[in-house]
């Protein structure tokens, strides 16, 4: 298999709260879960958020140093061996304001997200740059030229990616023995049946295959 293209679904139909979501499912089904990486992609650039569809409180709980790591290495095979970028640019957000500059001590950027960049730094080819303070990240993305973010939870990296990119962009899953890809966005349940769908997204999709196939 080359990869696989899905429409929005409905989590709680299909996956009866199994799953967080689509992408843990699918790399359970092919023994990767624990491997897998949400990416959302643009021709100009692309976030991943560490974790995925959980509650903020326990965001905290669920980010650790092989998170990140695995998450940082998805990201660069495949800007390396489908994109044909041979070092990306990879930076990792904060979690906390400012990245906990008023009350630093044991918290996650100094247990956590700091300890991960140095132990990638130790890999002369990497080019990663943080912690970076979340509320500036897309500027600092601008300014540095960094093609893909880091976050640490869902809606710290996607709402802004949403925001710049609207429908030119998709849904990857990293981490898989194939491609995994869909639209960006959710069901739109509130205009089913009213014509008003969007399928730039999925349009998209089909464009970065045709592109890309011979290199998934």
């Amino acid at each position: 298999m080359h990869g696989l293209i899905n429409l929005p679904l409905n989590k709680k139909d299909f996956l009866k709260n199994s799953y967080p979501g689509v992408t843990e499912y699918i790399a359970d089904m092919y023994g990767c879960l624990g491997k897998e990486s949400m990416l959302l992609y643009s021709s100009i650039f692309s976030v991943c958020p560490l974790t995925t569809h959980i509650k903020i409180k326990n965001v905290s709980k669920q980010i650790n140093i092989k998170k990140i790591i695995n998450s940082y290495n998805n990201i660069v095979k495949f800007y390396k061996n489908i994109v044909k970028i041979s070092q990306p640019k990879i930076g990792i957000l904060g979690l906390n304001p400012h990245n906990s500059v008023d009350f630093f001590q044991n918290s996650e950027e100094e247990k956590i997200i700091i300890p991960a960049i140095k132990k990638l730094k130790k890999n002369t080819n990497s080019r990663i740059i943080g912690p970076i303070s979340p509320d500036v990240s897309f500027m600092e993305r601008e300014k540095e030229n960094i093609n893909s973010l880091i976050g640490l939870y869902h809606d710290q990296v996607l709402s802004t990616f949403k925001y710049i990119n609207k429908f030119s962009g998709i849904n990857i899953t990293l981490g898989l023995p194939f491609i995994r890809m869909s639209p960006d966005h959710g069901t739109g349940i509130n205009i089913k049946g009213k014509n008003k769908a969007n399928p730039e997204s999925f349009l998209y999709c089909l464009n970065f295959f045709e592109k890309y196939y011979k290199s998934l």
